[in-house]
């Protein structure tokens, strides 16, 4: 059977479901991990889930950050956060389907390399790293979502000029590897070992889609025995280049299972 599962960090739910409902039913997918969702609880639009027949789970705050998983089947189990820790639960939601594990995070973006927030940044991968070795077992699992790190320089338009920013510097870098040494497998590059594959292209750089100028931060990361399994992984740069988009675009994943 193949199953299909995207990463999408929306930046902000209301504002895109223009994009993400259409794209949803064109692209039969499974499992939809979005990220800054930018909207508590309460207002989220799940009604417009509903009626094209998916179910939703959500963990977010008002507009910041925010988690959410849509899927065709209703998960087993539903968490957010890092165990008993509120603050993170807008940043990471884990949803089970039979022996499949999807965790979704929103890793903070970092700010400065000289602000407390990159430290922050630094940290939550140790934590994550933690919560990992301690909740998951290494069998069918998927890491997904908007991880803020363009993990080497094919991922990034021009390596030399970014390699002080907080998504390329070489100790976040070496901080989201160190979450992989696991045994996580980024998917797409199995795939797709080339060069100029992005999945976000700042909104403030003039035509940053057509020049190329983007970077890969949005990530599929599967343990070995489901990367094995891994079909085919791709970005899709239509949702990019409509009417109103997100800075970021869906990056899909297909597994034999």
């Amino acid at each position: 059977m193949r199953f299909r599962i995207a990463t999408f960090n929306v930046n902000s739910i209301r504002s895109r479901l223009h994009i993400v409902i259409p794209w949803l039913r064109e692209n039969q997918i499974d499992v939809l991990c979005m990220q800054e969702t930018k909207v508590d609880d309460r207002n989220f639009p799940e009604a417009d889930f509903h009626r094209i027949g998916y179910h939703i789970v959500f963990s977010g705050s008002k507009g910041r950050n925010g988690v959410a998983i849509a899927s065709l089947q209703e998960p087993n189990e539903v968490a957010s956060g890092f165990d008993s820790e509120p603050e993170d639960r807008d940043r990471l939601i884990r949803a089970r389907f039979g022996d499949m594990d999807i965790i979704n995070t929103y890793v903070p973006q970092g700010f400065k390399i000289d602000s407390p927030k990159y430290q922050y940044k630094l940290e939550w991968f140790n934590r994550l790293k933690d919560y990992f070795k301690r909740t998951i077992k290494m069998d069918y699992t998927v890491w997904c979502g908007d991880i803020n790190v363009a993990p080497e320089d094919k991922d990034v338009h021009n390596p030399e000029r970014l390699k002080n920013h907080v998504c390329f510097h070489i100790n976040a870098r070496k901080a989201f590897e160190s979450v992989k040494s696991l045994g996580f497998v980024d998917v797409f590059r199995i795939h797709h070992p080339e060069s100029g594959q992005y999945t976000f292209f700042d909104y403030r750089v003039r035509n940053s889609v057509e020049r190329g100028l983007g970077w890969r931060v949005d990530h599929i990361l599967a343990t070995e025995k489901l990367a094995e399994r891994c079909v085919d992984s791709y970005i899709d740069l239509k949702p990019r280049l409509m009417k109103k988009p997100s800075d970021h675009t869906p990056l899909v994943a297909e597994f034999d299972i």
